[in-house]
C-alpha cells in the first residue's frame, strides 16, 4: 500500500515529496520492463487543504476539483500498475475545532482498517472523496 500523505500545496504536493516520487518510482523497478514492484498495490492521496469543497469545483474559485488536480498522481499510480483510490481529504483545516480534528483522525483510523481489510475500487465508485464512502461512515 502506498499512501501519499501531504498538504495540498499549490495544487500538488510539496517539492520534497515530488523528489521522493522522482527518485523512488524508477524505470525498471516501478514501471517499464520488469518494473513490477508496485503491481496491484493500493494507492491513494491523503491531503489537507485550506480551501473548502465549494472552492474546488468548476464553479468555485479554483475552477477544478481536487480529483482533477490530483490526476498526475492517479496516472503515476496507473503507470506503476497500482489501484488508485479517491483521496481522503481534510479541508478548511484552519477552521477545524479540536473536536473536528478528533473526528477526522478517527475516520482516518477507520480508513486504515478498511484498507488493511482490502477496500476495493468498487467500494469507492461514484465518490469524489474516500471520506464519503458508506463503509467508512458506518465504521
Amino acid at each position: 500500500m502506498i499512501i501519499w500523505h501531504h498538504p495540498f500545496y499549490w495544487y500538488s504536493c510539496p517539492p520534497l515529496m515530488k523528489q521522493w516520487i522522482d527518485m523512488v518510482l524508477e524505470f525498471g523497478w516501478a514501471y517499464g520492463p520488469n518494473g513490477d514492484a508496485l503491481q496491484s498495490k493500493t494507492c491513494l492521496n491523503v491531503i489537507t487543504t485550506g480551501g473548502s469543497r465549494e472552492v474546488y469545483c468548476s464553479e468555485g474559485s479554483n475552477s477544478y476539483t481536487i480529483r482533477q488536480f490530483l490526476r498526475p498522481f492517479e496516472q503515476t499510480a496507473n503507470l506503476c500498475g497500482m489501484n488508485y483510490l479517491p483521496p481522503f481529504a481534510v479541508m478548511e483545516t484552519h477552521k477545524l475545532s479540536d473536536d473536528d480534528l478528533i473526528k477526522h483522525a478517527n475516520k482516518y483510523g477507520a480508513l486504515i482498517t478498511l484498507l488493511k481489510d482490502n477496500l476495493s475500487n468498487t467500494d469507492c465508485n461514484g465518490f469524489s472523496f474516500i471520506n464519503d464512502i458508506p463503509k467508512l461512515n458506518t465504521t
